[in-house]
């Protein structure tokens, strides 16, 4: 089983590709995350923060490659499309969405997402990556 999901982070103005995220209005880059049941990191991308999480899966292609083994693609509610699920059963996987519960207000655990969420705070804690500051 794995979980993904991404991150916008904010990003100096140095080299490299960055763009807006309307959404959380900030200019920098998104990280694409593809981690295990435990929140062990299996492949990680970077791609511009204009890009949108539903076209962001492509950019693990090479990662998902080197684990041939995973059956189960666990998203939120960002990756609904189409491709998303073309996406994932080109790779082989099962495609499982976890998205709010309908009316439901304020903030809630979704199932098996506070793994990948649990990932990006310890890259930000203990790796120090609160801001991108190279390419």
């Amino acid at each position: 089983m794995t979980i993904i999901d991404t991150q916008t982070v904010k990003c100096l103005p140095v080299r490299g590709p960055r763009g807006y995220d309307a959404a959380k209005r900030m200019v920098g880059r998104k990280r694409v995350a593809l981690v295990d049941a435990d929140g062990n990191w299996l492949a990680v991308a970077v791609v511009p923060a204009l890009v949108q999480d539903r076209d962001t899966l492509p950019a693990l292609d090479a990662g998902k490659q080197a684990w041939p083994s995973l059956r189960v693609a666990i998203l939120d509610g960002a990756f609904t499309a189409k491709r998303c699920q073309t996406w994932c059963h080109l790779h082989g996987m099962r495609h499982e969405v976890v998205s709010r519960t309908p009316g439901q207000r304020g903030f809630a655990v979704l199932p098996r997402r506070w793994v990948v969420e649990r990932s990006f705070g310890w890259l930000t804690h203990w790796g120090g990556l609160l801001r991108d500051r190279a390419v």
